[in-house]
């Protein structure tokens, strides 16, 4: 169960944002409060919100202990393009690109609590079952396996198996004489290669 935050066109390039969003992965959440608050580019003010986005999330909507969890993942994204024209000599444009992101980060708990939230369920012995099976209830059991063994032996024919249904098309597809037969084409002759 993981909380996340995303955070959608950012006006800074996913190249930029990349920088200060990778070393965050694996980070317990004070230690990535850390990270972004003591970094001088505002791009990290813009995750920082976003983090704390992330654990109020987590806080309100799973009721999750802010103290147990870290940053599982942050992704960040390319978003739409902003095309601007810069103007240069002699009536030329050259073209500038203003890139945007999508960020998204999720929190999930410590790697050791999630490892004994699996385990602890499969300890757990599985429940009995009430009453017991009457050898009426297992008679129709050991007949039905019967059964399967006696149509596993039918022939089988393509992949198919051959009922009364699928032998009555084949033997009516069989020609009766000799004339029902197409006649096979014979090829014509070719032609003697050479000058004439």
């Amino acid at each position: 169960m993981n909380a996340s935050a995303r955070i959608r066109f950012l006006r800074v390039s996913p190249f930029k944002v990349r920088r200060y969003t990778r070393p965050l992965e694996g980070q317990s959440i004070d230690r990535a409060r850390a990270m972004l608050g003591f970094q001088p580019s505002p791009t990290c003010r813009d995750l920082l919100k976003l983090l704390d986005s992330a654990v109020a999330n987590a806080e309100n909507n799973l009721e999750m202990d802010p103290e147990l969890m870290v940053v599982s993942r942050v992704q960040v994204d390319g978003g739409p393009n902003y095309r601007r024209v810069h103007p240069r000599a002699r009536g030329r444009a050259y073209r500038i690109v203003k890139r945007t992101s999508h960020v998204t980060i999720e929190l999930d708990l410590r790697p050791e609590l999630r490892r004994a939230a699996v385990e602890a369920p499969a300890a757990k012995p599985a429940p009995r079952r009430r009453g017991k099976a009457t050898p009426a209830k297992r008679a129709p059991a050991a007949a039905t396996r019967e059964e399967g063994a006696r149509k596993v032996k039918e022939p089988v024919l393509k992949g198919k198996r051959v009922g009364p249904r699928f032998r009555a098309r084949r033997e009516a597809k069989k020609p009766s004489a000799p004339g029902d037969r197409r006649r096979a084409v014979t090829p014509r002759p070719m032609r003697e290669k050479g000058g004439g």
